[in-house]
C-alpha cells in the first residue's frame, strides 16, 4: 500500500488526507507555491501549519511527524 494511503487509513478518524493532481489543479497549486513535486500541504483549520517537498525516502516518517505534531 502506498505511503499517503496506508496513513489516511491509519489517521482516519482525525484528519482528512486529499490528494490534488497537477494537471487537473494547477491554479490550487499555484495558490500554494507548491512547485516541488510531490509536495505535501498540511492545514489546521484551513491554515497551512506545515508543508513537505521531494523526500522520498523520509516521507512516511516525516508524514507521521507531522500528523502526530499538527494533533497535539
Amino acid at each position: 500500500m502506498p505511503v499517503v494511503e496506508k496513513l489516511a487509513d491509519e489517521f482516519s478518524a482525525r484528519v482528512s488526507i486529499e490528494k490534488i493532481h497537477v494537471d487537473q489543479a494547477g491554479r490550487t497549486l499555484e495558490a500554494f507555491d507548491a512547485s516541488g513535486l510531490p509536495g505535501y500541504i498540511l492545514f489546521r483549520d484551513g491554515v497551512e501549519i506545515d508543508h513537505l517537498t521531494r523526500l522520498p525516502w523520509l516521507l512516511e516518517t516525516r508524514l507521521r511527524r507531522m500528523l502526530n505534531r499538527a494533533l497535539d
